[in-house]
């Protein structure tokens, strides 16, 4: 194996150097210099001998003193493995101590809560003989005796409803307890039941006997059924929390005998409101009792005649006009409705608070005491549908009703429909917070009126598109424009400060894109009529319906109006260019000839000495139109375009004021060609402009 060494440290090496600088010859003379340290290295353990040697008896003293010290601690281990043993003795007397303690804790822990269940299952069972007799036979129309009664059948259903440690209920004494307590509660439930549903016959047959039919408003309730039954409120509030199977049969037997007065009373009131529509207000001559058949038929054959004069009135039904029914119908039918919603509301809402107070159908916090129609926290916190459930078939003829008044004012004059929506769209916003029935019952009417007003404008755009003017008959403003008229002068009024305002604007929209396509239409029918040239009814129609829109302000139909005045321009251009002449027609012949010939000729004056547009053949021609004649050619014109024009129309001012600045101009454009044309010729036009000005007034406003 090859030898191993290990390299010197730096302090060895700077140590070896400090040896051999002390000894100039190690380096020459090794052998010498390893002899001198082997002499050191003897010396040096013959100083250590002697030092070991001198301190022999320091080290003897040493040894004894560590004897000792392993005496004393095989002591003091003796003494720790006693107090060990002592105290292992007395760990397991602390334990055993301290289950005992626990142990002892848990028995009278045990011990009170058997005591408290004991002491709380006997309090509450202990229900005397005293208290079921009350309920038997206590007189529950007596304040004092049905507050006992309350009182006491609280506390028995807290008894009955007491939860029972497992185990308790095999005991026999309260097992026995138990069953008369639950048979007490089954008989006092019943007993509310019939006593509750004796009270609701009674006062139902009692304002049955009284209440009014065909009547201008919607009874009341309050007075004689809903107030007399406040005070028996707390015993359903009891039944439903008891018995809810006897709650519900109370509900239905509140139900079944209002129901009937409500759908006769409401039969009459919307009796009444459609003759009213048909013939105006009624004033009943007098009170009539409810039942009156005689009352009834009265009603139903003044109802019968109105309807038939109303139809009979109305034979020669004009699709396009809303003078087929007055304004004052279609008011006075407004104002009805708006009686007939008004006299809804506070009738639903009087019996909804009602049914909220005695049923206590909302789960939430209810409302009580009669102030509390100002109130609608508890009626709009429902959790359940109870409520509605009992305002739906209370008033189940209502819906029915409502939309047979609408289809009634809808038979006699349909646009009518308008005003019924906006009023109709103001009670929904009001009854908003009045809870969810009379707010579901007037918006579902409200969409129906809302596709009313749609299906309405829908068959105004069909009569629009079916429509045809008769031939060889001046057509003059088609009968749709003038109804737009009517139509948007109407609206407007219905709609005013209304939110629905944006349904009338899209009926606009609609209407008015019928109306542009039905001019278009009729138009093209009559193209070849003699009467009335197509462009001309064009230029009528749409001239009108720019005016409608301008005059009424209809800023939602901007871009209409824009397109109207786009046609009606393009209208006006084609029917000045193929049906106004000039008065002087050959002359301007002539001068379109002279301008074809100016182009191809190289010079101007060129133009006298062709054939066709010589000076001889111009002379002629000045000669044929002298003043007289151009005024009985303008004469003619105006004959021709007031024959096209229907009567009255504002237009033919618009139209003869454009004829005359075009004659003036074809005046001075033929003028001007002379000069050019036919120089040094002397040749003049008979007439001037001043006499054409003259002309077009005189013709315009013939003296008589």
């Amino acid at each position: 194996m090859p030898e191993t060494w290990d390299a010197i440290t730096q302090q060895e090496e700077q140590d070896l150097t400090n040896l051999m600088s002390e000894y100039d010859f190690a380096i020459k003379d090794a052998e010498r210099f390893v002899d001198m340290l082997q002499q050191s290295l003897t010396d040096l353990d013959v100083a250590n001998v002697e030092t070991v040697m001198a301190s022999e008896k320091g080290a003897v003293q040493l040894m004894n003193m560590l004897d000792k010290a392993v005496d004393e601690i095989s002591k003091i281990d003796d003494r720790l493995g006693l107090y060990e043993k002592k105290l292992s003795t007395v760990a397991d007397a602390v334990k055993i101590m301290s289950r005992k303690d626990s142990l002892i804790q848990i028995e009278t822990a045990n011990v009170h809560k058997l005591t408290d269940a004991l002491e709380n299952l006997l309090g509450v069972q202990d229900f005397s003989d005293e208290d079921i007799q009350l309920l038997q036979n206590s007189d529950l129309t007596n304040d004092n005796d049905r507050a006992a009664c309350i009182q006491v059948a609280n506390l028995l259903t807290q008894a009955v409803g007491v939860q029972l440690q497992p185990g308790m209920e095999k005991m026999a004494a309260i097992k026995q307890r138990r069953e008369l307590l639950e048979q007490t509660q089954r008989s006092f439930s019943l007993r509310c039941r019939n006593f509750l549903s004796s009270k609701f016959v009674f006062h139902a047959e009692g304002y049955g006997e009284h209440f009014e039919l065909g009547g201008n408003e919607l009874p009341r309730h309050g007075e004689k059924i809903t107030r007399p039954l406040l005070p028996f409120s707390p015993l359903c509030q009891w039944l439903k929390a008891s018995s809810p199977g006897y709650f519900k049969e109370v509900c239905q037997a509140y139900v079944s005998q209002i129901r009937p007065i409500y759908a006769k009373e409401i039969h009459g009131f919307f009796e009444s409101a459609r003759l009213g529509v048909t013939k105006g207000a009624i004033a009943m001559p007098e009170r009539r009792a409810a039942g009156s058949v005689s009352t009834l038929n009265t009603i139903r054959r003044d109802r019968q005649s109105m309807q038939t004069q109303a139809m009979s009135g109305v034979a020669d039904n004009d699709p396009f006009s809303l003078k087929n029914s007055t304004r004052e119908f279609r008011i006075r039918s407004d104002k009805i409705f708006d009686r007939v919603l008004g006299q809804i509301a506070p009738v639903v809402r009087e019996e909804q608070l009602f049914c909220v107070n005695f049923f206590y159908s909302a789960d939430e916090e209810t409302i009580a005491g009669e102030n509390a129609s100002e109130s609608t926290t508890g009626t709009e916190n429902f959790r359940s549908s109870g409520l509605k459930h009992i305002l739906a078939e209370l008033f189940e003829p209502l819906d029915s009703e409502i939309k047979a008044l609408i289809g009634h004012v809808k038979n006699v004059d349909s646009f009518t429909v308008l005003y019924l929506f906006v009023r109709m769209n103001e009670h929904t916003i009001a009854v908003q917070n009045y809870g969810s029935f009379l707010k579901d019952l007037f918006a579902g009417n409200l969409i129906l009126l809302k596709r009313e007003v749609d299906s309405y404008v829908s068959e105004v755009c069909k009569d629009i598109n079916d429509y045809r003017p008769s031939r060889n008959r001046r057509v003059g403003i088609l009968p749709f424009v003038n109804y737009f008229a009517e139509f948007s002068d109407e609206a407007e009024m219905i709609f005013d400060k209304s939110s629905r305002a944006v349904d009338l604007h899209r009926a606009y929209k609609t209407l008015v894109g019928a109306i542009f396509r039905g001019i278009e239409q009729c138009a093209a029918g009559m193209a070849n009529d003699p009467k009335t040239p197509h462009s001309m009814i064009r230029l009528e129609n749409y001239h009108q319906m720019q005016h409608i829109m301008g005059i009424k302000k209809l800023s939602a139909l901007d871009a209409e109006k824009q397109e109207a005045r786009k046609s009606y321009n393009a209208a006006k251009a084609e029917y000045e260019r193929e049906y106004c002449g000039f008065p002087f027609e050959r002359l301007h012949l002539f001068f379109e000839r002279v301008d074809e010939l100016r182009k191809r000729l190289a010079k101007d004056e060129d133009v006298q000495f062709q054939s066709d547009c010589s000076i001889i053949e111009l002379r002629r021609l000045v000669r044929e139109h002298p003043p007289k004649e151009v005024k009985r050619g303008l004469e003619s014109l105006y004959k021709k375009i007031e024959k096209h024009l229907s009567e009255h129309s504002s237009l033919m001012q618009v139209i003869w004021h454009d004829i005359q600045t075009l004659v003036i101009g074809e005046y001075e454009r033929m003028t001007k060609l002379i000069e050019i044309c036919y120089p040094n010729s002397n040749i003049h036009l008979e007439f001037t402009v001043d006499n054409l000005l003259s002309f077009f007034t005189e013709t315009a406003h013939p003296s008589h």
